[in-house]
């Protein structure tokens, strides 16, 4: 029966692998005058099935063989949430608004989680599929975008207990709930954006890998995650809000939570700068690339 497991195991990566490779394919340009060279997102629309394939054997390869399997991605969200509530409480006996701690917590949690889980996987996606950059051509770029997008699934598990956390706690919505979608978008464009950086600059300095969890661990508690933003000193709050989280963060709790829109100049430059960071890591990530064969 091992001997059976194993080879099933065996199979479903070569089938992953297989898959993935075929998708590698060189695709034809003769549907282009050779004058003409596409755009990037048109190339990228051209690999959507190598996409596909690559960030579906991320969120396998992610949980294979754990007991837990995908309940991994509730746990860490739900246990941070638990431990700063207890924190918070001992620390801060002020009331905590119509929204109850815990919630108000989560509600922050949730992106920072799946933020930090891009930034850290993303900055090894190049490193950790060295054995498909070196076989044949293709756009090296949807290594970041899977590793991105991988994480979404583990956000759309976290949502569903955020909506069990609503009804819990009593909490009411309004239609700005649904502006949580914009908000996600320009997150995505920051996170795209940085793993670009990272994981080309990871191929030439390794250090990146191991100061990524000091960084994001340091930028946690820099960002509203734990706290709202009215607890920062209005001394202070001008330069704390040159962090694009802190924008986003507090826009997902006045819109899920409150019901009231965002402070629109803070949720503003928070986009220009994803925006900026995700033209600037592409540009970087397409200067470097013609080197990655020969470092790796």
């Amino acid at each position: 029966m091992m001997l059976s497991f194993m080879h099933h195991e065996w199979m479903s990566v070569a089938v992953d692998q297989t898959a993935i490779e075929d998708n590698m394919r060189p695709v034809p340009t003769d549907d282009w005058p050779e004058e003409k060279t596409p755009s990037a997102l048109s190339v990228l629309w051209r690999h959507r099935e190598l996409i596909y394939s690559l960030t579906q054997r991320d969120i396998r390869s992610r949980y294979k063989q754990s007991v837990l399997g995908i309940a991994w991605a509730l746990l860490q969200p739900l246990a941070m949430t638990a431990v700063f509530t207890v924190f918070m409480s001992m620390i801060d006996k002020s009331p905590s608004g119509p929204i109850p701690r815990p919630v108000s917590i989560y509600i922050g949690m949730l992106p920072w989680t799946f933020f930090a889980g891009g930034l850290t996987g993303g900055t090894e996606c190049l490193v950790g599929n060295f054995n498909l950059i070196t076989k044949i051509y293709f756009p090296r770029e949807v290594f970041p975008i899977s590793a991105v997008l991988g994480k979404i699934i583990d956000l759309g598990l976290g949502v569903l207990v955020l909506i069990a956390m609503l009804a819990l706690f009593h909490v009411r919505l309004s239609g700005w709930i649904l502006f949580t979608i914009p908000v996600l978008l320009v997150q995505i464009a920051l996170m795209l954006g940085l793993t670009f950086m990272l994981s080309s600059a990871n191929l030439f300095y390794r250090d990146v890998r191991h100061i990524m969890p000091l960084l994001t661990q340091i930028w946690m508690y820099v960002s509203p995650i734990v706290y709202n933003l009215d607890r920062v000193p209005h001394k202070y709050l001008r330069l704390y809000m040159l962090n694009p989280m802190a924008g986003m963060v507090d826009a997902y709790r006045r819109v899920a939570l409150e019901g009231v829109p965002p402070i629109w100049n803070y949720l503003g430059y928070s986009a220009v700068f994803s925006i900026v960071v995700l033209l600037l890591g592409y540009w970087m990530f397409k200067k470097l690339e013609p080197k990655f064969a020969e470092i790796i």
